[in-house]
């Protein structure tokens, strides 16, 4: 049983891992929280460190927008 519920954590860990990572195509923002997200993570990847840290504990949407957001513009990423 254990084995399972561990296969099953990895399985969706990975999922929700790949849903932020860089591609040709351009991420499009789904919420409004997560395009504010989006826009700050991206801030941050070019060096202007920017969160609004309300949001980022309250607000699942901009959590995962700034986390996806500063990974699509870090610049280590466009050295491929």
């Amino acid at each position: 049983m254990k084995e399972i519920v561990k296969c099953t954590v990895i399985a969706a860990g990975i999922i929700i891992l790949t849903g932020c990572t860089a591609s040709s195509t351009p991420m499009v923002p789904q919420t409004p929280d997560f395009k504010a997200g989006v826009n700050d993570g991206c801030a941050t990847a070019s060096g202007a460190y920017t969160k609004n840290s309300e949001m980022f504990k309250q607000n699942h949407e901009y959590h995962e927008g700034w986390f996806c957001g500063r990974k699509q513009c870090n610049p280590s990423n466009s050295r491929q």
